[in-house]
């Protein structure tokens, strides 16, 4: 079970006798925020810190209208073992842009997924004809 820092203060302030044992079992892991996205012209980009993770643990999957991310930390005690958390995220997409063709890539622990527009969603441009 997981306990937040306000669970233990509002405890400790009712007096509890058992709040002193009730969270020695238990360790705080940090969560980061879910994710960034950036729209541009033609594609969006999707920020997602997988800072202490092995890359090759990280699995995409990518759908038409979606993208699954899921992560699981190590089993390796390294200093920064419990700050690093799990990853299970599913992203909607919006419905002019086409998962299926998403590229991602890790640069500094922050995973980029590249998705494009459906080209039927891109803007025609026509020229005039004069007569």
């Amino acid at each position: 079970m997981y306990y937040t820092t306000f669970e233990k203060l509002f405890d400790s302030l009712l007096d509890n006798d058992s709040t002193s044992t009730r969270y020695q079992n238990f360790s705080t892991t940090f969560v980061p925020s879910k994710f960034a996205a950036e729209v541009k012209d033609d594609k969006a980009i999707i920020a997602l810190s997988v800072l202490g993770h092995d890359p090759k643990s990280i699995e995409i999957n990518c759908y038409e209208d979606k993208i699954e991310v899921k992560a699981k930390k190590g089993e390796e005690k390294s200093p920064f073992y419990e700050l690093v958390a799990n990853i299970d995220e599913r992203i909607t997409l919006g419905k002019d842009l086409d998962g299926r063709n998403a590229k991602a890539e890790i640069k500094n622990g922050i995973l980029l997924i590249t998705v494009e527009r459906k080209e039927e969603s891109k803007p025609k441009k026509i020229n005039i004809k004069l007569s």
